[in-house]
């Protein structure tokens, strides 16, 4: 937390410096830190520093420093990564599935690529897929997640549409050589937008708050405060301070206080309250700018939904949310299959029911009129088939005649 704290001491030096004052006037001279009466309050004292801090310029927080916002694009990234993209025709999966959802990008792993996937679309808006290998059919085998930086797009004048995409001094067909995934296109020659794009002023603002919260905490203040009622001679204060502290620190001794003195302690302000409550909500509003419910990132949201299970809490995520980014790269690599199939994420394993559950939604399908066999139940749990019973041997021929049963015949 202290060290979290310190480099949020560093964020107060981020904003661009107040603009320079018109050609022959004199710039204002800034109010020296300590100058009025001092606030009584050491939560108004942080606040005080902070509106200094800023009168002088300093830089805003990069929003995607902010914990909720590392919590929200990790949870998005791992799960993208950890999803299997099945390859379909009609409604069955292929028996053999294409290495280009297997494996998209064959130097690195599966989860990798689609990791770096999802960041490029929750930082820079959108992301870029280059052909890297073909079948014997003509048909996409690879892809490389490019660095966005890297690829410069070319518009077309009339349309607005994406034209052509130069990586490397290659120049590249959108659709053919290189797909254009986008998170949010507002206008006609934008790359894209990324889900916190649309509320930066909110995010500005909390990422102050933040910085604010952090120099209050790691400053900090005193717990206990100690009051005499005379007028103390030069180095009696800390002197006093000195003992009070050798007194308690550690050691739990009673302190004892003279000269009319007496200790009280310092407990929470309605300020110091509201700052948490604040943090509290903008962590909130952040999630739900990732279209993510905030429990999912051990954020109190304060509404009245409420699910038990962690199936309820996925399946509401993967109908509100998350369904979003999935549909993004599915529909880049449906362009990418041959026609007459798609690709589609199998969230089984997401909203997999506990195992009472799955026992009695089983039971249900096994009973009367039974729509699953018991070899599908146990594939379904990722068992093999039952064993075939053992068969009693078949009897063996009989050698009697028609004229040796008959007696005289």
């Amino acid at each position: 937390m202290v060290r979290a704290m310190a480099r949020s001491r560093r964020f107060l030096r981020s904003l661009p410096p107040p603009p320079a004052p018109p050609p022959g006037t004199n710039p204002p001279r800034p109010t020296p830190v300590g100058a009025g009466p001092a606030p009584s309050n050491p939560v108004e004292a942080a606040i005080a520093a902070v509106l200094a801090q800023r009168a002088r310029g300093y830089e805003v927080l990069d929003p995607y420093a902010l914990p909720v916002v590392v919590a929200c694009r990790g949870l998005l990234a791992d799960t993208l990564g950890q999803l299997p993209l099945v390859t379909l025709r009609g409604r069955r999966p292929l028996p053999r599935q294409p290495t280009l959802t297997l494996r998209p990008n064959p130097g690195e792993f599966r989860w990798l690529t689609f990791h770096r996937m999802t960041n490029n679309l929750t930082r820079r808006g959108y992301t870029f897929l280059r052909v890297t290998d073909w079948t014997a059919a003509g048909n996409p085998a690879a892809v490389r997640v490019l660095d966005p930086s890297s690829a410069s797009p070319v518009w077309d004048p009339v349309s607005g549409g994406l034209d052509t995409v130069w990586h490397n001094g290659e120049e590249l067909t959108p659709g053919l050589d290189v797909m254009w995934i986008p998170y949010r296109v507002e206008r006609a020659g934008s790359l894209g937008e990324a889900p916190l794009d649309a509320c930066a002023e909110p995010l500005r603002l909390f990422g102050e708050l933040f910085s604010m919260a952090g120099s209050f905490w790691e400053t900090g203040f005193p717990s206990l405060i100690v009051e005499v009622a005379q007028r103390l001679a030069p180095g009696q204060a800390q002197a006093i301070k000195s003992q009070l502290i050798e007194s308690l620190a550690g050691r739990h001794e009673p302190g004892v206080i003279d000269q009319d003195g007496k200790v009280s302690t310092i407990g929470s302000s309605a300020v110091e309250a509201q700052l948490v409550e604040s943090i509290a909500v903008a962590n909130a509003e952040i999630a739900r700018a990732f279209l993510m419910p905030p429990s999912l990132v051990n954020v109190a949201s304060g509404d009245s939904l409420t699910y038990s299970t962690v199936e309820g809490e996925m399946r509401r995520w993967l109908a509100t949310g998350l369904g979003a980014y999935l549909n993004r790269f599915e529909a880049a690599f449906d362009d990418l299959t041959p026609q007459g199939q798609r690709t589609r994420f199998d969230t089984t394993e997401l909203l997999r029911a506990d195992l009472a559950g799955r026992v009695e939604a089983y039971s249900t399908a096994l009973a009367g009129e039974a729509w699953l066999t018991v070899d599908e139940v146990r594939d379904l749990e990722g068992l093999d088939p039952l064993p075939e019973p053992d068969t009693p041997p078949a009897p063996e021929p009989s050698t009697t005649t028609l004229t040796d049963a008959v007696p005289g015949a």
